[in-house]
């Protein structure tokens, strides 16, 4: 309720009152006086106008609140009798609009004697410590998108936050949230639990494609070493709807990192019928044993690049002969479009007689030959290593279906490049890296809101809820 004042002398008070439905309690919570003709800096509201009223507004609220649920807890369950009070300790709520100071009374247990009345300190189901939900919620959120010192200042410059708004405060949230998604982590599904519902499912669409790829980010001590990997990956399913995934390799073991992987899969409901993509990495592979792998084919015409940039390069047109050179580009030519038809037997033919012509006595000695040795090995141990894994590109293309890992590169970007690497040039811990990318996927999949509504009862889960509530 607002109350307007128009005495004379061009004054204008307003009393923001608060008054509880049926009952007959209101309390002011805020004034606002405005002097003299309307202007551009008094016309509404100001920030620090809204930050006191939101303060003192929290204040009366959290402490209405409080009084009646402790006056409820004196009730004993059994006799129905107030019972008697012990004493008070101090205690300080933590929410986005101000730290709320109240007394906590401690009660002893009831004349009855019944054991569902012993002696307890009243407390907020839910709460652990005197800390909003929604002050977690932020924190995290911003703490994973922009750096800790920045999101404590916008918190401060927005939002009237006493304590708990200083960058160390905003990591140890944002590091209790993620240790609690990874508490979540539930074991690979065997043969004899494969019926047993996913325990966080998203809706019932299958998975169609997982892309997975990794990224290095710099570690905070040099000496030790200079980075250190992130894995990343992306689940995509036929109505749109994706899953994302991050761990630090170094962190997890095989049968960890293969836990999480499964449980965003086990989210999506997904069937048998899978399809990886990935660079060739033999330890991606394994994250998903039991699906059909596709080797991307970005990574593999990146050596197929090199080994072209050696041949057309002004050293090997200047080193190699006309006709070596020639039938070199031939066979490059022809190894490509037998790897972009699936056929890697041919490619290795067609390797290994580029490898034959380099040991002529013509070019053996030349730096370009020993370049393009090097390059062809690498190449034949790729290709060896991912045989299984090239399909027939071509028909795939054919068939629109995908060939490549470039919906795993925009998760890369989003995950660990825009957080970690790229406009924000910092030094990681890989714990602290491993607990900011656990609240960033929660964050880019749009679901760390239902994560606190589930662990925090009566937190609203859709912001949405809100506005129509409102």
């Amino acid at each position: 309720m607002i109350q307007l004042r128009h005495p004379y002398g061009g004054y204008m008070r307003m009393a923001i009152r608060l008054e509880i439905e049926g009952s007959a309690e209101s309390a002011v919570v805020g004034y606002i006086g405005r002097q003299g003709s309307l202007q551009a800096g008094t016309f509404g509201l100001s920030l620090a106008e809204s930050k006191r009223i939101l303060a003192c507004l929290q204040q009366a609220v959290v402490q209405h609140q409080f009084g009646a649920h402790a006056d409820t807890q004196r009730i004993c369950a059994a006799c129905g009798h107030r019972r008697p009070l012990k004493d008070y300790r101090a205690a300080r709520f933590q929410t986005l609009f101000g730290d709320i100071a109240f007394r906590v009374p401690r009660l002893r247990g009831c004349a009855c004697g019944s054991t569902a009345s012993s002696s307890l300190s009243v407390g907020v189901e839910g709460l652990t410590e005197w800390v909003s939900p929604e002050l977690r919620y932020v924190q995290s959120e911003l703490a994973a998108t922009l750096p800790y010192a920045r999101t404590s200042a916008l918190l401060q410059f927005l939002l009237p936050v006493d304590r708990g708004a200083s960058p160390e405060t905003v990591r140890r949230r944002i590091q209790t949230t993620a240790g609690r998604l990874d508490s979540e982590l539930t074991p690979v599904a065997t043969s004899s639990s494969a019926s047993t519902a996913a325990p966080r499912p998203i809706e019932s669409a299958a998975a169609t494609a997982i892309g997975l790829d990794s990224g290095y980010v710099r570690h905070c001590r040099p000496r030790v070493t200079r980075s250190f990997e992130i894995v990343v990956g992306r689940i995509l399913c036929a109505k749109s709807t994706q899953r994302s995934v991050g761990f630090v390799r170094t962190l997890e073991s095989t049968v960890q990192a293969c836990q999480r992987v499964q449980q965003r899969i086990n989210e999506l409901n997904a069937t048998t019928d899978l399809t990886v993509f990935s660079d060739g990495d033999a330890g991606l592979r394994d994250l998903v044993p039991q699906a059909k792998h596709v080797l991307d084919w970005f990574h593999l015409t990146r050596y197929l690049t090199v080994i072209r940039e050696i041949v057309l390069g002004r050293e090997g047109m200047q080193q190699f002969p006309i006709a070596i050179h020639h039938r070199l580009d031939t066979w490059l030519t022809s190894m490509k479009w037998r790897l972009w038809h699936g056929r890697v037997k041919g490619a290795l033919e067609r390797l290994a007689s580029m490898r034959l012509i380099l040991q002529r006595d013509a070019v053996t000695r030349t730096p370009a030959a020993a370049r393009l040795r090097r390059q062809l090995d690498t190449l034949q141990s790729y290709l060896l290593s991912n045989a299984d894994s090239i399909p027939n590109y071509g028909a795939r293309y054919r068939r629109g279906e995908r060939i490549s890992t470039a919906f795993v590169e925009s998760a890369v970007n989003q995950l660990i490049d825009k957080r970690m690497s790229k406009s924000q040039q910092m030094r990681w811990s890989p714990r602290g890296a491993h607990a900011v990318l656990q609240v960033r996927v929660e964050t880019v999949d749009q679901r760390l809101r239902s994560d606190f509504a589930r662990w925090y009862p009566g937190f609203v889960a859709a912001d949405d809820s809100m506005l129509l509530a409102a």
